[in-house]
């Protein structure tokens, strides 16, 4: 019983105190943690959901980077390129909100790419548009217009290989760091 009325609190404040701050880290621990605690099911059902994804997403990823990564050295652009899984409490809101199942989800993942200067952000971002087709409604620009906890990144879908959607966020290593730790 107190590990509920600690898990609602925390849901109810910290989290969203977190979020607020910009403490991307620390939001998303809390959030995994409230979910483990008042969803103990779902939280074990999506944990074994993603690990079984895992080698395929994995596998995908790298396919999707490649000619990317092969782009940005013509381009004498340094970059670090890897894919990052959602978080379970993210995945189980985006199922609840769009009313899906957990395979229905194209955006269970994203490509995140750090670079070191906001104007190879937007040369990553032409690149990415070339290789493949971006959906218009999806994209965002936070770096030009930032959050207001501060959060920097631009965001686009596109459409992978076998017509697979994939979010891509595109940010220096100064905005990474922002946008996981906090100011």
């Amino acid at each position: 019983i107190k590990q509920r009325r600690i898990a609602i609190e925390t849901r109810d404040v910290y989290a969203p105190l977190a979020h607020r701050l910009g403490m991307n880290n620390l939001k998303v621990e809390l959030e995994d943690l409230i979910l483990k605690t008042l969803e103990p099911n779902e939280y074990k059902q999506l944990q074994k959901k993603t690990r079984a994804t895992r080698k395929q997403r994995e596998k995908y990823i790298e396919e999707f980077s490649k000619p990317i990564k092969d782009e940005l050295q013509n381009f004498n652009i340094d970059s670090e390129i890897f894919g990052r899984v959602k978080h379970y409490y993210s995945i189980l809101g985006k199922m609840r909100k769009q009313n899906k199942k957990f395979e229905e989800l194209f955006d269970i993942f994203a490509i995140r790419i750090i670079v070191q200067k906001i104007e190879e952000c937007y040369a990553v971002l032409g690149v990415i548009h070339q290789l493949f087709t971006p959906l218009q409604e999806r994209f965002k620009d936070y770096v030009a217009t930032p959050k207001s906890n501060g959060y920097q990144s631009i965001h686009t879908t596109v459409f992978g290989k076998r017509g697979k959607m994939v979010e891509v966020q595109i940010r220096t290593i100064e905005m990474d760091q922002t946008a996981e730790i906090g100011v």
